[in-house]
This record gives C-alpha cells, sequence and structure tokens, in this order.
C-alpha cells in the first residue's frame, strides 16, 4: 500500500506523499474520469498486469488485492492523458499469493520499453528512464504525485528492500520506483 502523506506513528493523512506496504479500511470512492480496468505490460519481465483503481484507505493508496494486479492512483492522470504522471501501484508479494506482478520491478532496465493500455483498447509505449529504491522513512519521490499536470510521465512503485519483522508483521523497508517517459 502506498501512504498519501508522512507516516509519523501509525497515523497517516491524505497527501503528499506514498509508501508502499499493506491493508486496511475505509474506502474513498473511485472517480469516474478513469477507465479502469486497463493493463501495464512489462515486457522485460513477461509480465502482463490488469490496471483497476487503487483505493484511498485510510490515507494509503491501496493496490488492488490480487497480487497479479496493479492499481491507478485516481488523483493522477489518467491512461489516456496526453499530460501529467500517471501513478499505478502494486503488491510485490502477499502471504498466501506468492510474488505479485511487480515483484521483479527492480531489474527493469532504463532504455527497455514498457506499455499502458486503457479501457478502450488505446496503447501507449514508454521508454523506462530510471528505476530507483527509496526507503519508506524518507517519504514519497514528490515526483509521482505531478497528477494530471506537467509532462507526460509514468511512475510504477512496489516495496522493496528488507523486510522488517519488528511489529509481527513482514513490512518492506523501501519503495522501488519505475520511472518513464512517453514514446
Amino acid at each position: 500500500m502506498t501512504y498519501l502523506g508522512t507516516r509519523s506513528d501509525e497515523s497517516t493523512a491524505i497527501p503528499p506523499a506514498p509508501t508502499v506496504g499493506q491493508s486496511a479500511p475505509a474506502v474513498v470512492a473511485a472517480a469516474d474520469a478513469h477507465m479502469a480496468p486497463g493493463i501495464l505490460s512489462l515486457d522485460p519481465l513477461g509480465v502482463q498486469a490488469p490496471i483497476l483503481d487503487a483505493s484511498v484507505i485510510d490515507g494509503a493508496l491501496t493496490p488492488p488485492d490480487d497480487v497479479s494486479e496493479v492499481g491507478i492512483w485516481l488523483d493522477g492522470a489518467p491512461l489516456d492523458s496526453s499530460t501529467g504522471t500517471t501513478l499505478i501501484a502494486g503488491h510485490v508479494n502477499l502471504a498466501g499469493q506468492g510474488n505479485g506482478a511487480l515483484f521483479d520491478l527492480g531489474t527493469v532496465e532504463p532504455g527497455q520499453e514498457i506499455r499502458t493500455s486503457d479501457a478502450a483498447g488505446n496503447s501507449t509505449r514508454w521508454r523506462v528512464t530510471s528505476v530507483v529504491s527509496r526507503a519508506k522513512a524518507d517519504g514519497i519521490e514528490e515526483s509521482v504525485l505531478a497528477g494530471p499536470d506537467g509532462p507526460r510521465k509514468l511512475a510504477v512503485v512496489t516495496c522493496g528492500g528488507e523486510l522488517d519483522f519488528t511489529d509481527g508483521v513482514g513490512n518492506y523497508q523501501d519503495n522501488v520506483y519505475l520511472y518513464a517517459d512517453v514514446i
């Protein structure tokens, strides 16, 4: 799950800074402007993941429960937009389900191509510009929250790094970000 805001103790507040983790309660309704589902095609990994709406639950951007699916942030640019940043998040893995669609996200290399398609079947090709890992404690990369304005970009995020079992539940300490420009 991606926290929108900063994490201080266990509480979170909406905007402006996600982190990727797990479960929660209290869903914010999905916006109609997004035409999910679509498809995220990570061709270098041989992965095709359905893109559904990601719920905002207690201030956290929460990907679909099924690790084979990813979620689009509804305050970001829609898949069919000509401007802004589209933010897609997914689980790296979950107990009982195994590895998720984004499990190997950190192995994608700059220069490789990936694709998205919207519900109408319109496909967009993207060239990966960078893949970086960032400690969740440092907050989210602000550029992924650019929303519908500015240059056309794609950001894909999942958990990564070391697992911490301090609270009895495994929580990844980092987020892995893939950035891409439209071709």
